[in-house]
């Protein structure tokens, strides 16, 4: 069987978690924020799955066209990312420049200092109007994930993109309007921002999908109604059984 990609891998992992939390849901706001949130996953999953498909034909088709030309130059090897541990880390600082009136700059210098000579290839951006996702595979033996999906402002995405310099990466999302002002990348209230239209804990995009979920679980339970918090705590012991049930078949 085909190795699966890593950040397909962690699309996979993040909307099963989304499902078990959708599926005990009560309330109709969260359920349709973890719902959204999924779909959002979803269709970037597609996405990779689609640029995945693409690449595999543009190399085999070179493969073919190198097997017919007689020479001895050989390209040197790339990072199999299939190969790799698809655990990312979460990139969270970051510069944050608004001064150009074409792109909103942010600009990743921590840890990345000559990457300018890495290979294009294991760097993969995705954006919609709203969002971005950044994935740097295999950088100094680790993979590294950059993302927001509650962008303070919509994007062009086909505008917006992704650039390598000497000193670090540089993420240019191309403003929709010339004129929106972003007092911050995010928005402050919404899907992901830090409380929504009911005043209930939403997912924070810039930290670990995991860890977000799991404080806004927290939050939820810690400023909850009695028939929340008996919700929240079936459906952490039902993961919890879960989970020892899956340990126990393993071994």
């Amino acid at each position: 069987m085909e190795a699966q990609s890593p950040v397909i891998d962690m699309y996979q992992k993040d909307i099963e978690e989304l499902e078990k939390l959708i599926e005990v849901a009560l309330r109709p706001n969260i359920k349709r924020q973890l719902t959204e949130y999924k779909n959002n996953l979803s269709n970037l999953m597609n996405e990779e799955k689609k640029k995945i498909e693409a690449d595999k034909k543009k190399k085999e088709e070179e493969s073919k066209k190198e097997k017919k030309e007689t020479t001895t130059d050989k390209k040197e090897s790339e990072i199999d990312a299939s190969k790799l541990n698809a655990t990312f880390t979460t990139v969270s600082k970051y510069a944050f420049d608004t001064s150009n009136n074409k792109f909103i700059k942010l600009y990743l210098t921590d840890g990345f200092d000559g990457i300018k000579s890495f290979s294009s290839s294991n760097i993969n951006s995705k954006f919609s109007k709203n969002s971005f996702d950044v994935c740097i595979l295999g950088w100094k033996g680790k993979n590294y994930r950059f993302s927001c999906f509650n962008l303070s402002k919509e994007i062009n995405p086909s505008d917006s993109y992704v650039k390598q310099t000497n000193s670090g990466l540089i993420v240019y999302l191309a403003k929709a309007n010339s004129s929106d002002f972003w007092d911050s990348l995010e928005k402050k209230k919404g899907l992901f921002g830090n409380k929504d239209d009911d005043g209930m804990p939403a997912l924070d995009k810039n930290k670990d999908p995991n860890q977000s979920l799991m404080e806004m679980m927290r939050d939820m339970y810690q400023n909850g109604d009695p028939e929340m918090k008996r919700m929240i705590a079936e459906a952490w012991t039902k993961s919890r059984d879960e989970q020892e049930m899956k340990h126990k078949h393993d071994h």
